[in-house]
């Protein structure tokens, strides 16, 4: 049985990066097989196949299909035994990872995605393919960036998410955030979440999983 990650999606897409630069970061054997979200590929009879909810990112690996990032990530991080990542011993550290997994899609991506969308998708690709109506996004999103700041990176005490060491969290966070880079959002305002960015930014893989959000943030 083929043991290569077979990754479906589209690096425009900030689940679909954080899992494509856990994998370069991991050297883990994957294929990337676009999908694009801009043609609506998700919706699809095929893509449906592999992901009812016709959403990415989708793998599949040792002859099964795997859905949502998150449990992907988990997955791969305990499959391939990088404890480092997302602990399989510790149930403690595991918690903490945990703690901003959970956080993340009220805390964070619930805004974020949408001035994204409202600013990039909608107007590139039309209401079609994403009609978002949370009109409070550009208003709310600072909240969440405080409190990275505040509570997860400990107002600069952490160096990631959860402590000295890089975890799946922090994957999960960046690619959130990288999207508004397509909007050229300022983050420089926020001292310890900029500088936190500035370490991920020199980790291996960072390259390859941004070309897309970066060529779209060159664009304006």
């Amino acid at each position: 049985m083929d043991s290569k990650v077979i990754l479906y999606g589209d690096l425009l897409s900030q689940p679909v990066r954080a899992i494509h630069w856990f994998l370069i970061l991991n050297k883990i054997p994957f294929e990337l097989k676009q999908v694009y979200l801009g043609k609506m590929e998700t919706r699809t009879e095929e893509f449906k196949k592999l992901n009812p909810l016709q959403k990415m990112p989708v793998i599949k690996y040792k002859g099964q299909i795997f859905i949502e990032s998150h449990t992907i990530l988990r997955l791969l991080a305990q499959e391939f035994k990088l404890d480092s990542f997302y602990s399989s011993t510790d149930v403690f550290e595991r918690c903490k990872v945990d703690t901003y997994l959970d956080w993340h899609h009220l805390g964070l991506r619930c805004n974020a995605q949408s001035l994204f969308a409202q600013k990039y998708l909608t107007p590139k690709f039309g209401k079609e393919l994403y009609n978002d109506n949370n009109l409070d996004a550009e208003r709310n999103l600072p909240l969440g960036l405080h409190q990275i700041e505040d509570v997860f990176l400990k107002g600069g005490a952490n160096k990631f998410i959860t402590g000295d060491t890089i975890t799946i969290a922090d994957l999960s966070c960046y690619c959130e955030l990288e999207q508004l880079k397509g909007i050229q959002y300022d983050f420089k305002k926020y001292k310890v979440l900029y500088e936190w960015m500035g370490r991920m930014e020199q980790l291996e893989g960072y390259k390859e999983s941004s070309v897309v959000i970066n060529k779209v943030a060159n664009e304006k």
